[in-house]
C-alpha cells in the first residue's frame, strides 16, 4: 500500500482533476487551436482525449501481462492470462483496428476487420455499444462504490483480496462526474459543445479505463492471495 495519505490524494482524485479539468476547460473554451487538441475536427479519434484512453489501455496491458509471470497462484496466471487478451481485444476495438490511423496517415479505411464485417468495430455492429455499457456500469458501481463501503463485512480471504480500498469510491464518484458534467453543459445550452456531439461521454471513459488501471495495479502489485491461512 501507499505509505501516507499524499500518495492516496494524489492516485485516486488529484491526477483525475489534473487530467480532466484542462481538457474541459480547453474542449469549452471556444478557443479553436485548444479545441483541435482535445477534438480534431478532422477526425476527434486523433485527439488527447482519444490518445489518452489509448495510452491507459495499453498500460492495463501491460500489467496484465506482468501479472502472468509475478503472480504464483496458477488460477491467478489464467485469469490475468485471459485478462491480457481482453485488454489486447479492448484496445483494438479503441483504435478501430487500426482504421483511424490509415484513414490519417494513408487516407483509406479499408481494414480486415472492415472488409470482414462492413463496420469499424464490434462495438458498433448492431446494438453492442449499449450492451457494453449497460455490462460494465453495473459492474463499476457494485466493485468501485458498494463492496468498499462494506469491505469490513467480508472474511473470506478471495473477497477480501478483489474488493479494492475505499479511496476508489472518490475516483468512482468523479467518473460519474466525468460524463455527467459535459453533458449538462451541452444539453442544458450552459456552453457550446466542442465537437464530439453525441459522443461527449468519451470524457468518462477516460476514467473508466484509470480506475481499472488502479485496480489491476493495486491487485497485481500490491496485494497477495491468502488462502493458507493458519487458524487459531
Amino acid at each position: 500500500m501507499l505509505q501516507n495519505k499524499t500518495g492516496y490524494h494524489l492516485r485516486y482524485w488529484i491526477i483525475p482533476f489534473l487530467v480532466l479539468i484542462p481538457l474541459l476547460v480547453m474542449y469549452f473554451s471556444g478557443v479553436k487551436w485548444a479545441q483541435e487538441l482535445v477534438c480534431p475536427s478532422v477526425n476527434w479519434e486523433l485527439g488527447i482525449v482519444e490518445n489518452l484512453q489509448i495510452l491507459l489501455l495499453i498500460m492495463i496491458l501491460i500489467v496484465c501481462v506482468m501479472a502472468i509471470f509475478r503472480k504464483k497462484n496458477r488460477i491467478e496466471k489464467v485469469i490475468f492470462s485471459f485478462l491480457s487478451v481482453f485488454a489486447l481485444f479492448v484496445l483494438l476495438e479503441e483504435i478501430d483496428y487500426g482504421l483511424h490511423f490509415l484513414r490519417y496517415f494513408k487516407g483509406r479505411s479499408d481494414t480486415f476487420f472492415v472488409d470482414m464485417t462492413g463496420k469499424a468495430n464490434v462495438h458498433n455492429l448492431g446494438n453492442n455499444a449499449k450492451l457494453f455499457k449497460r455490462s460494465i456500469y453495473p459492474l463499476m458501481l457494485v466493485l468501485f462504490i458498494i463492496t468498499p463501503l462494506y469491505v469490513h463485512k467480508f472474511k473470506n480471504p478471495v473477497f477480501k483480496y478483489l474488493i479494492p480500498n475505499k479511496w476508489f469510491v472518490v475516483t468512482a464518484i468523479i467518473t460519474i462526474f466525468s460524463y455527467a458534467v459535459p453533458r449538462l453543459l451541452v444539453d442544458l445550452n450552459i456552453l457550446e459543445d466542442g465537437g464530439f456531439g453525441v459522443n461527449i461521454g468519451e470524457f468518462s471513459e477516460i476514467m473508466v479505463y484509470y480506475i481499472f488501471f488502479l485496480y489491476l495495479y493495486e491487485v497485481i502489485f500490491e496485494k497477495e492471495l491468502q488462502l493458507n491461512s493458519r487458524r487459531e
